[in-house]
């Protein structure tokens, strides 16, 4: 009888074990590669953009000031992806913008939300917009790529000059079913 209730302990605990759902937690650029447009694709297209418009020095702190103003506009989806999830990812790449330029010390984000009850109406010199567009190409070998190219343009408010431009295209070898997914 003790061998049978140990065996059948055993049992639930192995069958328990099995149904058990795991959770682990995925470091950035640890995620598994996906036929869409993934957060971490948004890291490193932000990174790039963000490096790139730094590395350059395209932004200008005004005379006598300590930061630029900048306004950054939500990025248009421009995919093949449509849903909740989607608007998600392409808002998250005007959050991560906002974020690094932020922290880079060189710029403050205008928020027009906000600027309506500031005590002070102050104008930015800068806007940062874009698009998220897809493309899906056919290879010679009969693959498919699925190219999404984050596409961003910095302009000055005061003359409509467009200062940087910047296109990072992220290309992703998939099989014709996950090609409009």
């Amino acid at each position: 009888m003790k061998t049978t209730m140990k065996l059948f302990a055993a049992g639930v605990l192995a069958l328990a074990a099995g149904c058990a759902t795991r959770s682990a937690l995925v470091m950035p650029g640890g995620a598994e590669v996906v036929s869409g447009f993934s957060q971490d694709d948004v890291d490193y297209a932000v990174g790039q953009a963000v490096y790139s418009i730094l590395s350059q020095d395209r932004i200008k702190v005004p005379e006598g000031a300590n930061r630029a103003i900048l306004a950054i506009e939500n990025v248009v989806n421009d995919t093949t992806s449509v849903g909740s999830q989607a608007d998600i990812l392409a808002e998250n790449i005007g959050q991560s913008l906002r974020e690094l330029l932020t922290d880079s010390g060189k710029v403050v984000v205008y928020n027009k939300s906000v600027a309506q009850y500031a005590a002070v109406q102050v104008q930015p010199q800068y806007v940062l917009y874009g698009r998220l567009g897809q493309r899906n190409l056919r290879k010679d070998n009969g693959d498919f790529y699925k190219e999404f190219s984050l596409n961003l343009q910095l302009v000055e408010v005061a003359t409509g000059l467009e200062f940087w431009q910047k296109r990072i295209p992220i290309r992703k070898v998939v099989d014709k079913t996950n090609l409009m997914n």
